[in-house]
């Protein structure tokens, strides 16, 4: 074996070990973030199906750290469902920005049957939610704190959903100059877009509590 031979191995080596990722379990995740959750068991599918380039195999712990960032990490199915998450994905504070949520959240029911979509941001006070059943809007509601104002609300809300008075700017009775002082009015904030999720399907912040979970490596990468 030559010199340049043995050193090319060496490196190779040296990048295999480099590069090799270790599963892990679920980790909780949700504050500051937008995600998705779809109905599938393949994240190399979704990963596809969304197009996101440069995939690479990732486990928990770093996909959602380069969530936090612009990569987008497609997780290992839990109770069949896959997260999708991202701060790179369409949020829903502008009307650009919901239309692209909302077709992406289509295209995705339309392939699996059902997705849903949840963002909270306590800065800005940014908290919302969407369902969409084969590729069609079932609900979509979003309130941005910092404006005061609802920037969609559409679709007959859920039967958890009807337990709450919640704001919204459209109605009629938001002309009233002392609507928001009325009683029993709830102003969406970052735990009840957790408990939505909970009742949809997974509270994303409680999965590190979960012992039944897997180790497992998911997807991660850029749109």
């Amino acid at each position: 074996m030559t010199l340049l031979t043995w050193l090319t191995s060496c490196f190779k080596k040296q990048n295999e070990q480099t590069n090799q990722v270790t599963a892990d379990k679920p980790i909780s995740f949700g504050y500051k973030c937008i995600w998705l959750t779809v109905k599938a068991n393949d994240p190399k599918e979704v990963a596809d199906f969304i197009n996101l380039k440069n995939q690479q195999p990732t486990n928990w712990t770093q996909g959602i750290d380069g969530a936090y960032t612009d990569k987008i990490f497609v997780s290992p199915s839990v109770d069949s469902l896959i997260f999708v998450v991202g701060l790179s994905l369409p949020g829903l504070d502008t009307e650009d920005n919901i239309i692209a949520a909302t077709k992406l959240l289509n295209e995705l029911s339309s392939k699996f049957g059902h997705a849903d979509y949840f963002v909270t941001h306590r800065v800005v006070e940014l908290h919302g939610w969407m369902k969409s059943i084969e590729g069609q809007t079932k609900r979509a509601y979003s309130y941005l704190g910092e404006s005061g104002e609802n920037l969609i609300v559409t679709g007959e809300p859920t039967e958890f959903e009807k337990q709450f008075d919640l704001v919204d700017t459209f109605s009629e009775a938001a002309k009233q100059a002392d609507y928001f002082e009325k009683e029993g009015l709830i102003i969406p904030n970052e735990e009840l877009v957790m408990k939505i999720a909970e009742n949809w399907g997974i509270n994303p912040t409680t999965l590190d509590q979960r012992k039944d979970l897997k180790e497992g490596l998911g997807i991660i990468g850029v749109r």
